[in-house]
């Protein structure tokens, strides 16, 4: 034991008056940390931890790849090691020494960041601390335990060099230092599997914004413990005092066996893929917690309207209702312009088919938030909407919130749906010519539902008049109103209809501002999500959308989406529907 303590106090001592590791240890860190910081707009919420994340692998893999690897190597080059072989010491302490110092001096960098995340940044301290180091702490010790395995079977700095950039730079792109693993394409995300940094990115990034332990992060955990294990095993056995001794070519294949654990864990992730999934979820969740502050737009709240307000939303939920326009410079928070357009809750369709019409469960929740309708309630439970549910619940996929059967079932009349069976009655498509319709049907559906319609002769039951007639009365004798467009049955799309049903409430005499509030606040209440949705007020989900125009005057504004926001994230529609 002295000749271990012995050695990791004199290494110490050398390593702390270096200036060269001093500056990539401390300052290096640091400054990436202020440029990526300052990059993401890491003051802004969201971004923070992601930058911490970085940072921390970018500093893992230098210290293990060269601030071990390479420095063994050199050492032997020098004739270094040489010095010790006279004293009665084995290979065992020289590394361990390695490893102990390593961590001993890289930690204090884990504080300095943390510190700068929370005085400068905002960032609250790290509720899993604890977590955080050992994971660390363990990274740090895997990482320099694969730089030992490689100086000791390289056989010159000029190897050493190779191996190390063909290992460094694949993990610094695509580990998620450099890059967010979820902004990667998908067959990318599966090679990364293949990379301890790629496990010690999620396990670190899930502390950090998922407040998880370290029990949850078992698998890069045991992972890392075996890697370390093997490499200091093999390291041992392979190692050499003298640059003279050689190894043969075929003992670079030893480095495979330090990396074994994770090649075995790439494989499992090819066919469950967790870990991808949890990295695309955590990029999401990073992407919902960034603070916006939206300024000018003319509000409908649900139930009333600002005429020209602001709203801040941060962490998913809105932060901040203005009833006047708020100056930027308050919030702390990325800014968007949105004076002359208006801002309305998410709308909500009460009623719909979903396991009607071709196309994926996926594909149609997609297409319903593509058209800002962020949940609604599905007549009937189709079996694969359950798994579709969770994924959108847990951020796996973007889409609206579905019900299947949701109370209270209504009776009052779908307006879309009449004219829908009128027109379908008459062998008519022109519903299907809409431009939200044309946007989102998939690739051949107007064409073969174009091909379908004929002419039957068959009266289509309850007429558009009839039924606009039916709910206007309801309406002035006070009744509550949902709006419910029945879409999935023939000419009504997944996701657009509740734009036509609103149209079609206004021709029949609804105020404007009723239908808005049918399709928002009212649904809402009826499907028992008003305490999450469906108003703009402070506390709730900032799930919502900005349209151009005024639709409290002219109700087809809502139809000229700007912008669609779901618990808190801009949502990127052109990418709905684009498939990994």
């Amino acid at each position: 034991m002295k000749a271990y303590l012995a050695h990791i106090r004199t290494t110490m001592k050398l390593t702390m008056r270096d200036r060269i590791v001093l500056f990539f240890n401390y300052l290096l860190p640091l400054l990436f940390f202020i440029v990526f910081a300052q990059s993401f707009g890491a003051d802004r919420g969201g971004a923070i931890s992601q930058v911490i994340t970085m940072v921390l692998i970018m500093g893992v893999l230098g210290s293990g790849f060269f601030g071990a690897g390479l420095r063994a190597v050199q050492e032997r080059e020098l004739n270094i090691l040489r010095r010790f072989k006279v004293a009665p010491i084995t290979p065992l302490p020289l590394l361990v020494s390695s490893l102990v110092t390593g961590v001993l001096a890289y930690l204090p960098s884990l504080a300095m960041i943390l510190l700068v995340s929370r005085f400068y940044y905002g960032m609250p301290w790290p509720e899993r601390w604890l977590s955080l180091t050992l994971l660390l702490t363990l990274g740090l010790v895997a990482f320099r335990s694969i730089g030992l395995i490689i100086a000791s079977v390289v056989n010159s700095m000029q190897e050493s060099q190779i191996i190390i950039q063909l290992m460094y730079l694949p993990m610094l792109f695509l580990s998620g230092a450099t890059f967010p693993v979820g902004m990667l394409p998908h067959w990318l995300q599966m090679i990364a599997q293949f990379m301890p940094a790629t496990y010690l990115y999620t396990g670190l990034n899930g502390i950090l914004v998922r407040k998880e332990s370290l029990a949850e992060n078992w698998l890069p955990v045991t992972g890392m413990l075996i890697t370390t294990l093997v490499a200091i095993f093999l390291a041992v056995k392979l190692f050499r005092w003298e640059k003279d001794e050689k190894l043969p070519a075929r003992a670079k294949l030893w480095i495979a066996a330090v990396m074994l654990p994770f090649l075995l864990m790439g494989g499992w992730q090819l066919y469950r893929q967790d870990n991808i999934v949890k990295a695309k979820t955590l990029f999401r969740e990073m992407r919902r917690n960034r603070a916006l502050l939206i300024r000018g737009p003319r509000i409908f709240t649900g139930e009333r309207v600002i005429s020209a307000g602001g709203l801040l939303i941060r962490d998913g939920r809105i932060a901040e209702v203005y009833e006047t326009v708020p100056p930027e410079k308050d919030a702390k928070a990325e800014v968007m312009e949105a004076a002359g357009k208006t801002l309305l809750p998410g709308l909500i369709d009460a009623r719909v088919h979903l396991a009607m019409l071709d196309g994926g469960m996926e594909r149609k929740l997609a297409a319903y938030l593509y058209c800002g309708v962020v949940a609604v309630r599905s007549v009937g439970d189709p079996p694969e909407l359950r798994a579709v549910r969770a994924k959108i619940a847990s951020g796996e996929l973007l889409g609206a919130e579905a019900v299947a059967d949701a109370s209270p079932r209504f009776d009052q009349p779908s307006l879309s749906a009449a004219e829908a069976r009128v027109e379908a009655s008459l062998g008519k498509s022109a519903l299907l010519d809409l431009s939200l319709v044309l946007q989102v049907a998939p690739e051949g559906m107007i064409e073969a539902a174009r091909k379908l319609l004929k002419p039957d002769g068959r009266a289509p039951g309850e007429t558009l008049e009839a039924a606009s007639d039916k709910l206007l009365r309801a309406w002035k004798a006070g009744l509550p109103l949902l709006a419910g467009t029945d879409s999935g049955i023939p000419l009504l799309v997944h996701g657009p209809a509740i734009h036509r049903e609103l149209q079609l409430w206004v021709k029949a005499g609804i105020p404007p501002h009723a239908a808005l509030q049918a399709a928002t606040s009212a649904n809402a209440q009826a499907l028992g999500f008003a305490d999450r949705t469906g108003r703009i007020r402070k506390g709730l989900e900032a799930s919502f959308l900005v349209v151009d125009g005024n639709p409290l005057e002219e109700i087809a504004a809502t139809e000229r989406i700007s912008s669609v926001f779901f618990r808190g994230e801009r949502v990127d529609r052109a990418s709905l529907f684009k498939v990994d």
